[in-house]
C-alpha cells in the first residue's frame, strides 16, 4: 500500500491523503486549506497533488470544510468516483458546501470588480456542489461495506460532530490482510449531543490527527458553573457576548448549554441571537438527525419532548436587515455569529461595533489557527484590522476550551495506547510543533516500539509487510530527529543530501 499526504501535514487544515491498494485509488477527504493568509490558502486550495480523473473512491470523514470543502473542485477536474459517508455527513456536507460555493462566487467577483487584468475565477460553484453530491453513496456506522475486490470498510462514531467518522479499512494486498485506521478528527470525551469516540481495537497503521497534542482541556463538567458565572456578571454591568461560533456543532453545543442554564434558572432569560444563516439551516439538520444523539441528550431534552436548539428566548436571524438591527439593540444580550475564526461573516461586523466597548465580552469557543483575527483577538492584539480599519481591543476576551470538539493530549494518547498490534503510525492535522510533540510522546510516554512519522506536504510512502519507507528515503525516527535539526538550522545543503537519498 502506498500513503500520499496532500494536505493536513505539518497543518491543521486541507485534510487530504491518498491511499493505493491494489492498484485502486482512495481518498480520505478532501479539505480546504485555511488560516495562514489568503493567498497562501488561495494557492494550496489550487494545487491537487494527483490527477483527481484517476481516483475510484473518496471516503470523508465528516462534512467540516477543512475536511470536505475542495470535493466540488475535485469534481470539477473530473473525478467520478463514488464518495462514501454517514447520512449526516451527507446532508450537513450539502449544506456547507453550498454555502462555501457562495463564498468562492463571492470573492471572486468582489476581486474581479475591484482589480483589472485576467478575471478570476471561484474554486467552484453551485453547480459543482450538486454534481458532486450525486455522487454521495451512505453507510451507516458499525455496517462494514466491501469497497472493491479485497478492501473494505467500516465508519465508527468519532464523536467529534454530528456524523462523524473513524474510517477503518480492512485490504489484502499480495496475500496478506492488513488494517488502516484514519482518526478523522477524534472527539472529546463527556461532551452533549455526540457519543463519545468509538475505540478501535486493532489495526495495523494508524493516521491520527494531532490539533492539541500539547494541550489539556477544561473539564466539560465546569463550564455550567463558568458560562452561568460569565453571564450573570455581563448582565449586571449591562454588556454584550459576542461570541465567534463555528456554524457546524460548537454553535449547537453552546446553545444546547444555554438551554439548560435558563432550563436550571441559573441565568436570566436575556435575550439569544443566533446571527448566521449557515447556522440556522444546521441547527434544522441536527433537529432532524436525532438517531446520532448521545443518552444525555435523549434524557435532558428529547424525551421531554424538548429541542435542544429552539426554545424561548433564542432567535436565530438569516436576513440582513435583522442582522443590522443588532447594533442598535440596546441592553444585554449574547450574539453568536460565524465565522468561527472571525476571517468573514457577520462576526466582522459585530466585533467592529462591540469591541471597543469594555463593558462588552468576547468568549472564545473555538480554536483559532495560525494567521487569522482570532488568533489575535486570542493573542491579545491590542488593535484588530476589519474592513481596512484598525479597531481598539477593549472588551474582554475569555477562552472557553471545554467546549473543543477535538481529543486533549491524554485522550489522543489513550487512543493510540488502546489500539493493539500498531506497527505504524503516521501523525498530521496539527500544527509543526503539535505533530512533533504528538510523535514524542508516542514514543517517550508511550515507549512505542514500531514507527512513526511525521509526513511532509506531499510525501509518500509505501508500507509492506510493516516495513515503510519514504520516497525522502527516510527509514528511521533518527533520520527525522536530524532531518528536522537541519530544518531548524537552514543548511539547505544537507537537506538536498536527505533528499537524494
Amino acid at each position: 500500500m502506498k500513503i500520499k499526504f496532500c494536505g493536513a501535514a505539518r497543518n491543521v487544515t486541507g485534510s487530504n491523503h491518498l491511499l493505493e491498494i491494489s492498484g485502486k485509488k482512495i481518498l480520505l477527504d478532501c479539505g480546504l486549506f485555511q488560516g495562514g493568509g489568503r493567498a497562501k490558502a488561495a494557492l494550496l486550495n489550487q494545487e491537487l497533488l494527483y490527477d483527481p480523473k484517476d481516483v475510484d473512491y473518496l471516503l470523508l470523514s465528516h462534512a467540516h470544510i477543512d475536511h470536505a470543502g475542495r470535493i466540488p473542485m475535485l469534481v470539477k477536474k473530473g473525478f467520478r468516483g463514488k464518495v462514501f459517508c454517514t447520512k449526516a455527513t451527507k446532508e450537513l456536507a450539502n449544506v456547507l458546501l453550498q454555502d462555501s460555493a457562495h463564498i468562492q462566487m463571492q470573492d471572486a467577483f468582489y476581486i474581479n470588480k475591484k482589480f483589472k487584468g485576467d478575471k478570476v475565477e471561484p474554486l467552484y460553484k453551485d453547480v459543482d456542489v450538486k454534481k458532486a453530491m450525486e455522487l454521495f453513496y451512505t453507510h451507516e456506522y458499525t455496517q462494514k461495506f466491501k469497497l472493491d475486490e479485497g478492501i473494505w470498510v467500516t465508519f465508527y462514531d468519532a464523536g467529534h460532530v454530528l456524523g462523524s467518522s473513524i474510517i477503518v479499512i480492512d485490504y489484502r494486498e499480495d496475500g496478506e490482510y492488513q488494517r488502516l485506521t484514519f482518526t478523522g478528527d477524534l472527539g472529546q470525551k463527556y461532551v452533549p449531543i455526540v457519543n463519545d469516540p468509538y475505540q478501535v481495537k486493532e489495526s495495523d497503521i494508524l493516521i491520527t490527527e494531532s490539533t492539541y497534542a500539547s494541550h489539556l482541556h477544561d473539564s466539560f463538567s465546569g463550564v455550567h458553573d463558568d458560562l452561568a458565572m460569565i453571564i450573570n456578571d455581563l448582565v449586571a454591568r449591562k454588556g454584550k457576548i459576542i461570541v465567534p461560533g463555528f456554524s457546524f456543532e460548537r454553535t449547537q453545543e453552546f446553545v444546547y448549554v444555554l438551554h439548560e442554564l435558563i432550563n436550571q434558572k441559573r441565568i436570566p432569560q436575556i435575550p439569544i441571537f443566533v446571527d448566521s444563516p449557515l447556522s440556522t439551516e444546521i441547527s434544522k439538520v441536527f433537529d432532524k438527525f436525532k438517531e446520532y444523539y448521545d443518552e444525555e441528550t435523549f434524557r435532558t431534552f428529547v424525551d421531554k419532548k424538548q429541542s435542544p436548539f429552539y426554545f424561548e428566548g433564542i432567535k436565530y436571524i438569516k436576513n440582513v436587515e435583522h442582522s443590522k438591527k443588532l447594533n442598535q439593540f440596546d441592553g444585554s444580550c449574547i450574539i453568536i455569529s460565524a465565522s468561527g475564526m472571525c476571517e468573514a461573516g457577520r462576526i466582522k461586523h459585530h466585533l467592529k461595533n462591540h469591541m471597543s466597548d469594555p463593558n462588552n465580552l468576547i468568549l472564545v469557543i473555538g480554536f483559532m489557527a495560525k494567521g487569522t483575527r482570532g488568533r489575535q483577538i486570542v493573542e491579545g492584539k491590542r488593535e484588530i484590522k476589519i474592513f481596512g480599519q484598525r479597531y481598539p481591543l477593549k472588551a474582554d476576551v475569555v477562552i472557553m476550551n471545554s467546549f473543543s470538539a477535538h481529543a486533549d493530549k491524554l485522550e489522543l494518547l489513550d487512543y493510540v495506547k488502546n489500539i493493539q498490534n500498531l506497527k505504524n503510525v503516521f501523525v498530521v492535522h496539527g500544527e509543526e510543533t503539535e505533530c512533533a510533540v504528538m510523535r514524542d510522546n508516542i514514543y517517550n510516554v508511550l515507549k512505542f516500539k514500531g514507527r512513526v512519522d511525521v509526513p511532509h506536504q506531499g510525501e509518500e510512502y509505501e508500507v509492506k509487510g510493516g516495513e515503510t519507507r519514504s520516497k525522502l528515503g527516510l527509514r528511521r525516527k533518527k533520520d527525522y530527529q536530524e532531518l528536522e535539526e537541519l530544518e531548524r538550522r537552514n543548511d539547505k545543503k544537507q537537506i538536498a543530501k536527505y533528499k537524494q537519498i
